[in-house]
């Protein structure tokens, strides 16, 4: 009698439990899922548009988000779960795109800001150097560890992505800046691209940060939250996909004063025979 009677009672909590559980759970598959169709719809609208042309990298880094995420799937569908395989795919295809993020990061700063600016020759092997250094320490990191786990290896790659994320608000903020002095339009899908990807490097370097004050017990908050950011982040990107693109404006690309000038006088000299 007291034995089923406490069979009910567990069963109860239990079942209040799952009740409570169920929105986060549902908000976490949600968040993990959606996203990620919005970028396989990206993927196939931007090369309708020939995007994969002007943005190829970028192209190829949306392709194996796309795959990561398939993969994972079917892994995580299997049953019994294999979580070390889960993991350690979850960690190397993490990698994988932390440097495809590296790269990305060149090719719009190459497209906005660099073919903009005088000191294009200067900047462009400053950049570039900076981010080959930043591949080299997670690289050498990776090759000093002896006995590596999956959190080990998270931790190295977690830096990696964090320097992405510095580089790529700094981009951001240089493109609100600058963007009126290098006449960069906002309408135009490279500009959408790096405005995506800067707001979501803001929101992860800010649950960063949360992460390190509070530790375990905000792991999941943070979670949610960088996956809300990369939702946002892709939305971004479809909705500059549909918009009519306006091409880049470079700077100098107008007649100057001296050009006028010099126009206007052989135009009198011709009229004046």
């Amino acid at each position: 009698m007291f034995a089923t009677r406490k069979r009910e009672i567990d069963c109860g909590l239990l079942a209040k439990s799952l009740i409570f559980q169920w929105p986060m759970l549902f908000l976490q598959y949600y968040l993990w899922i959606a996203p990620h169709l919005l970028l396989g719809w990206t993927l196939v609208a931007s090369f309708r548009r020939g995007m994969h042309r002007r943005l190829p990298i970028f192209f190829a880094y949306a392709a194996f988000e796309t795959f990561q995420f398939l993969t994972l799937l079917a892994l995580s569908l299997l049953s019994p779960f294999p979580r070390d395989i889960y993991n350690w795919t979850l960690v190397l295809e993490t990698g994988i795109s932390s440097c495809l993020m590296l790269a990305v990061i060149y090719e719009l700063a190459n497209t906005l800001l660099l073919t903009q600016s005088s000191r294009a020759e200067l900047l462009r092997p400053l950049l570039r150097w900076t981010l080959v250094v930043l591949m080299f320490v997670a690289a050498v990191s990776s090759a000093a560890l002896s006995g590596a786990t999956v959190r080990r290896v998270t931790n190295i790659f977690q830096v990696l992505d964090f320097s992405s994320s510095l580089v790529e608000v700094g981009m951001l903020v240089t493109l609100f800046l600058f963007s009126r002095t290098l006449h960069i339009s906002w309408r135009n899908r490279a500009t959408g691209v790096a405005l995506g990807f800067g707001i979501s490097a803001c929101i992860n370097l800010a649950t960063t940060a949360l992460r390190s004050g509070l530790g375990k017990s905000a792991f999941i908050a943070v979670d949610i939250t960088q996956m809300a950011a990369f939702h946002v982040c892709v939305l971004v990107w479809l909705v500059y996909l549909y918009l009519p693109n306006r091409a880049l404006a470079f700077a100098g690309s107008g007649l100057g004063k001296s050009d006028i000038q010099f126009w206007d006088q052989e135009l009198q000299r011709i009229t004046g025979r």
